[in-house]
């Protein structure tokens, strides 16, 4: 198997536009913070090997704030899915004070926050204040992004008005019809099915056709488990959901693997042995079913392979656990939940990830201890142990930055990426 990401010179071919966070780290508005902080990476390196401490060169590191967070908003859910990653933190009772939160917005976009994605912990959309958060963060000029599991689709529908070409919201529904949706969710309402759901998209996109509106599907194979329970299977399902997403009037469809967590960390893995009797018959059924689906794409309507998936099916998967030392991305994305403050989305609520408290961002003096304590992180928390699990979609752009602050020389050489105005991390 040849080693994509080690030398962090290497791009890996298997990584999609979406997932190529180093181009858009070089988007000529970005760029700059992205040298700022390999020059302050590389000083603080110099200065360790002269014997200094981390604290005597905190108060010159660079005043930024993440580009992109995981804004969990809530940790309540209306579902009991059996897959849910985060079924040990859902319905918790721990909340925002809801201004204090707005504050903490405003701090990060005063500092450069360019992105937010609305995302779990539990189901945004339950969260009392969502409407407010989502109108906020446009008035602030955040693009911004919202999984939801489609059971509040009318709460999309109040704010549709106010979304742009660049924001976004994702439906979780991994299924093709109703029966294998409410198996695999289990909704406390009798009314939320695939077809209720369904039938709600169109006037969403017809009241604001400009944003993007995606159907997400988790690929379930025999034998996947979670929560000590087998997970319902939906193999057979992937060209239904397809044409279903379609008839909708979803802009797209995107598959994705399963991933379970490491007993080790409680990190968010793929898992899958490389037994070939076993596994190649899953992978090609896979295929085959995702290659019948994508012939239902045209210029209205896209069929996505999520990176993981691809890197899954053809056993690349374990060069994306080679991580360096320093995981740099948590300094350019974290993730903001009613449990603090943490480092990346594997490890929301997992302590040796967490930066800080829920109102970590609250005011201007909180924000600097906190960008105090995001460096701290990047020295102790060592990836190379922790995420070495982990099917990193980060990999690549870690390695990409450990070479510039290595050879920061290569900085003023470092051309600026197209603009696309893609800022999602």
């Amino acid at each position: 198997m040849k080693k994509l990401a080690s030398a962090g010179k290497q791009k890996q071919v298997e990584l999609s536009p979406i997932h190529d966070f180093a181009a858009k780290l070089r988007q000529p508005g970005i760029l700059p913070r992205l040298q700022e902080y390999v020059r302050w990476q590389a000083a603080w390196r110099k200065a360790r090997g002269e014997g200094q401490s981390l604290d005597a060169l905190l108060e010159s590191a660079p005043d930024q704030a993440p580009l992109s967070i995981n804004l969990d908003v809530t940790t309540a859910c209306n579902y009991r899915c059996d897959h849910c990653v985060d079924f040990d933190i859902l319905n918790k009772n721990i909340r925002y004070e809801h201004e204090k939160l707005k504050d903490s917005l405003s701090q990060l976009a005063a500092r450069g926050l360019k992105s937010v994605i609305i995302i779990g912990g539990g189901e945004p959309t339950l969260y009392p204040g969502f409407e407010d958060v989502v109108r906020h963060l446009k008035a602030l000029g955040v693009n911004i992004g919202v999984v939801t599991n489609g059971s509040r689709l009318d709460k999309i529908l109040e704010v549709a008005d106010v979304l742009e070409k660049d924001d976004w919201v994702r439906l979780s529904l991994d299924s093709g019809s109703n029966e294998t949706f409410v198996r695999m969710h289990k909704p406390r309402q009798k009314k939320v099915t695939l077809d209720w759901i369904c039938e709600q998209v169109r006037p969403i996109k017809e009241k604001n056709p400009n944003f993007t509106l995606g159907f997400s599907y988790i690929i379930v194979w025999k034998d996947c488990e979670a929560n000590d329970a087998k997970i319902v299977e939906n193999i057979a399902e992937i060209e239904l959901a397809a044409r279903r997403a379609k008839d909708a009037g979803f802009d797209y469809i995107s598959f994705k693997p399963f991933l379970t967590r490491a007993e080790r960390n409680n990190a968010e893995i793929v898992e899958l042995a490389r037994d070939d009797d076993a596994v190649d018959p899953i992978m090609a059924e896979i295929r085959r079913r995702v290659d019948e689906a994508k012939k239902l794409a045209d210029e209205r309507f896209r069929v996505i392979e999520s990176t993981n998936l691809k890197v899954l099916e053809n056993g690349t998967y374990r060069n994306y656990t080679d991580q360096p030392r320093n995981c740099h991305m948590q300094f350019f994305r974290q993730v903001l939940s009613p449990l603090g403050l943490y480092n990346c989305p594997v490890y929301r609520h997992v302590p040796q990830a967490q930066i800080g408290e829920k109102h970590a961002y609250a005011d201007s003096d909180s924000l600097r201890e906190t960008q105090k304590s995001t460096l701290r992180l990047i020295e102790e928390f060592d990836a190379r142990e922790e995420c070495k699990e982990v099917t990193c979609l980060y990999n690549h752009v870690n390695w990409f930055i450990e070479e510039l602050i290595a050879h920061p020389e290569k900085l003023d050489a470092l051309e600026a990426s197209p603009d696309r105005g893609d800022y999602f991390l």
